[in-house]
């Protein structure tokens, strides 16, 4: 069953659940029912290899309703095959995204968020707690890391964050002699988007598993901007990670 939400409804919330883990699934859902009102936004939820008590509790939530679509996978998809069956369903401005270790924490969270939307010019499509990577280890196991992102569908002509010279277009950073290799994003366990932009990325790339920080790149790519608003009113990352996680 399917609440038929209104479509002037701004934002689409995305929950990834994961596991054998109910007590994170419910932490998460319950936060949204608790703190955020109905009628404000929609819910979509992703649920990658979950077991028997997190799918019970998830099925009777779509069936009252209280999850507008539910899609379960009972292997584990990870984390970007399974964004892109849950994106497919979004159809507001927005999109709020939880994995299941994070949480709202309090009433006005949601009207916080958006509140930063709209004081954001067109240029800021994403939100949330920025980070950055200098060395490519710390986030990836591809060899061709530049490689990958130049013969990415996003890529644009310009040059990636690189320590040799030229990386980013610099050839002396900081009076260095090298490029700069720093990798800006925003860190994968809350964050807010313009839908537009997950639709002209066509966002997560098919080629990955789970990676945030290569959805930076593509905003950086595009002449977009990440804000860095920090997680107000949300608990972010509560959990050690849980091996393939996602």
């Amino acid at each position: 069953m399917e609440l038929a939400t209104p479509l002037t409804t701004k934002v689409t919330i995305c929950v990834l659940t994961y596991g054998d883990y109910p007590r994170l699934a419910e932490r998460v859902i319950e936060s949204i029912r608790s703190h955020c009102p109905r009628s404000e936004y929609r819910l979509i939820v992703g649920a990658n290899a979950i077991g028997g008590e997190t799918l019970r509790y998830v099925q009777s939530l779509e069936m009252k309703g209280d999850i507008d679509h539910l899609i379960v996978s009972p292997v584990n998809l990870y984390k970007s095959p399974m964004m892109r069956r849950m994106f497919d369903k979004v159809e507001t401005e927005l999109t709020w995204w939880f994995d299941d270790d994070s949480h709202i924490l309090e009433p006005g969270a949601l009207a916080s968020w958006l509140a930063r939307v709209q004081a954001a010019p067109e240029s800021t499509v994403m939100w949330g707690q920025s980070a950055r990577c200098d060395n490519k280890e710390s986030f990836t196991n591809l060899e061709d890391v530049l490689g990958f992102v130049r013969s990415a569908m996003w890529y644009r002509g310009l040059p990636p964050p690189s320590w040799r010279v030229g990386g980013k277009g610099e050839l002396d950073f900081e009076n260095r002699g090298t490029g700069d290799g720093r990798w800006f994003f925003i860190l994968g366990g809350c964050w807010l988007i313009r839908t537009k932009t997950i639709r002209a990325l066509d966002w997560p790339d098919l080629r990955l598993r789970d990676d945030d920080v290569f959805l930076g790149e593509a905003i950086r790519q595009n002449g977009w901007n990440l804000a860095n608003i920090g997680t107000p009113g949300v608990a972010l990352n509560t959990e050690p990670r849980r091996g393939h996680m996602r």
